[in-house]
């Protein structure tokens, strides 16, 4: 059982995400472990809170408590600047989401925020979750080594934030770029690597500790939309060339595993339950495949 270690490399995807947790909680009940966790965007937030040592049932009661919470759905209506709500018909993933943002800026007026702030939204706010979330510590101190994976605006490098401050780290790993501010770190810039690679399976595999299993809560591009603006045109190519990288990143993984979550908006936190459920499918699923990556004894 010792030598049954794994090393996950968590994909971003926003409200997606919280499937790794079910994933995680299966492997830890078939005896598997970690020598390495490495996230992107939320994908870092789940890592960060795995990598604490605490039991995946426990950390699921922490994040389902906060994420379920009056204050979260605050959160959710400053966000958006409503609750509930959809993008255009057929739209999801990362359109939808950025057509709301659209919607919520011709009806807050934010123009100048844009043109005059580093974010569209108060950096505040990514942090009441990950202040709510993770231990003030150490990302070296944590049980199992983690990283997480960033984008630095200043020297235009991605980077792998696997010492120092851990709330700043995943901060700056979940800073989506023009919506919240960067994360000053280091003297650094930190943004969301995800916008053009949400799925850190080739990182992960650079550190040589075990077997990579990958898990991908991002979804395929969406046929069938056209866009109806210069702002719609801008973010289909960057959803598009966000997909094609994935697709070159996968094959580094010894194992990628993608929960069935496609159907669910990446903002929609209230499905958290179900979001987790379907990451322990995704692992019951492949369980067979987990074992065969590691060698039988003789």
């Amino acid at each position: 059982m010792a030598n049954r270690k794994v090393t996950l490399a968590l994909g971003g995807g926003g409200a997606r995400g919280l499937a790794h947790l079910g994933v995680i909680e299966v492997l830890e009940a078939h005896g598997y472990s970690c020598s390495r966790i490495v996230g992107v965007s939320m994908g870092a937030l789940v890592g960060a809170l795995s990598a604490s040592g605490k039991s995946s049932l426990e950390i699921q009661r922490t994040a389902l408590r906060y994420l379920l919470s009056e204050r979260f759905r605050e959160h959710q209506e400053t966000l958006f600047g409503m609750s509930g709500g959809s993008g255009p018909a057929g739209g999801n993933g990362y359109f939808a989401w950025y057509y709301r943002i659209q919607q919520f800026l011709r009806a807050n007026s934010l123009f100048r925020r844009i043109i005059t702030q580093p974010g569209m939204l108060p950096g505040v706010l990514l942090d009441d979750v990950v202040d709510h979330l993770l231990d003030d510590c150490n990302i070296e101190d944590l049980p199992i080594p983690f990283t997480a994976v960033a984008v630095d605006l200043i020297s235009g490098h991605q980077v792998m934030l696997e010492s120092g401050p851990l709330r700043p780290a995943v901060c700056g790993s979940s800073s989506l770029p023009g919506i919240f501010p960067p994360v000053d770190l280091n003297g650094m810039q930190l943004c969301d690597t995800g916008t053009f690679c949400s799925l850190p399976a080739r990182i992960a595999t650079s550190y040589g500790q075990g077997p990579v299993i990958a898990v991908e809560v991002s979804t395929d591009v969406t046929p069938g939309i056209r866009a109806a603006s210069a702002l719609d045109a801008l973010i289909r190519v960057d959803e598009i060339g966000e997909y094609y990288w994935r697709k070159q990143v996968r094959p580094h993984a010894d194992l990628l595993l993608q929960p069935n979550v496609a159907h669910v908006p990446w903002y929609d936190f209230t499905a958290a339950p179900r979001l987790i459920e379907l990451g322990r499918q995704a692992a019951l699923q492949n369980l067979r495949q987990i074992a065969e990556l590691f060698p039988r004894e003789s």
